[in-house]
């Protein structure tokens, strides 16, 4: 269940739109709802009777669900997507407490949602937007972990965890791969074994279960300030 809901702006009130929850079978007014802060490419919205969102229904269900939505949530999306979730104070992000994540996905909408959600959870963040990108960074700023998804240019998740590993610099890293389209165990083995990440994680994932994760690789979130 999500920690960190945003309410429906006040312009969305002539907007109706009722839906049959996913999870608790009851309806409710989409365009009244709030977005979930799942880390994923396409957040949806929130039930307010149960409080969950439908990031992990089937891509069917959630296309149908926008396919019938009326402009004005459409508009809020767009919205949303552009404003709402919040810019991070630099292009990479805001590095300045301990534990420090680096966040690597070429989605910069799935980047601005990680930078509020870690930061809300009181880490540092490092952004990159590729697998190349993440390793430099990397190697000056000796984050914690990274949190990288797997499909990016450049370099993609498992071949940046495989050099992270590689190199003696930062070897000591924390990876977690992070992936939407693989969810099968043996691909999540494959990642851990072969390209020698430490977790896998399959999006979308909660504000929990993120915080769960990461709360089992690191050290309890402080303001201890990063040096240099």
């Amino acid at each position: 269940m999500n920690a960190n809901l945003r309410r429906a702006p006040t312009e969305t009130a002539e907007c109706s739109y009722d839906v049959f929850c996913m999870k608790c079978g009851r309806v409710y007014d989409a365009c009244l709802g709030s977005w979930c802060d799942c880390i994923t490419d396409s957040p949806t919205l929130v039930c307010p009777q149960c409080g969950q969102c439908f990031c992990d229904a089937a891509p069917a269900v959630r296309a149908n669900f926008w396919e019938a939505a009326p402009a004005a949530l459409w508009q809020r999306r767009l919205h949303n997507f552009s404003t709402e979730r919040g810019e991070p104070p630099t292009r990479l992000g805001n590095p300045i407490r301990r534990p420090l994540v680096l966040v690597a996905d070429d989605d910069p909408d799935t980047r601005r949602i990680a930078y509020r959600v870690l930061e809300g959870l009181g880490y540092g963040v490092l952004l990159a937007e590729d697998g190349e990108i993440a390793y430099q960074l990397a190697k000056m700023r000796r984050p914690d972990l990274i949190l990288t998804d797997q499909m990016m240019p450049h370099m993609d998740g498992k071949h940046l965890s495989l050099t992270i590993k590689g190199d003696p610099q930062t070897r000591d890293i924390k990876v977690i791969v992070m992936s939407g389209l693989y969810k099968k165990e043996s691909q999540r083995i494959e990642v851990l074994r072969d390209f020698l990440a430490d977790d896998y994680l399959t999006k979308p994932i909660t504000f929990d279960r993120l915080g769960e994760v990461l709360a089992s690789w690191l050290a309890p979130a402080s303001a201890v300030l990063v040096a240099g």
